[in-house]
């Protein structure tokens, strides 16, 4: 079963995930209608908001250094005297 691709596994959006909360900014919340409509054209199809969340998670668990990237535009890794 593991062969068969993810999306293809589950009956339902939410089949196998556990609930995870995200305490998100607005513009974090607004852009992501964004992301959204950019993958949707890409796939050629609708993309569950819990697909491209996991799949976002995903790509950062692989690519810590641009998660890192964002942290210092953000304040991180400043010294603080």
């Amino acid at each position: 079963m593991s062969s068969i691709p993810y999306k293809l596994r589950w009956n339902k959006v939410n089949e196998g995930r556990e609930q995870a909360p995200y305490i998100l900014r607005e513009e974090i919340i607004y852009a992501e209608s964004d992301l959204q409509e950019v993958l949707e054209e890409n796939l050629g199809e609708k993309v569950y908001k819990s697909d491209y969340r996991e799949a976002a998670m995903v790509v950062a668990q692989r690519n810590p250094d641009l998660v890192a990237t964002v942290l210092r535009e953000w304040g991180y890794d400043l010294e603080s005297d």
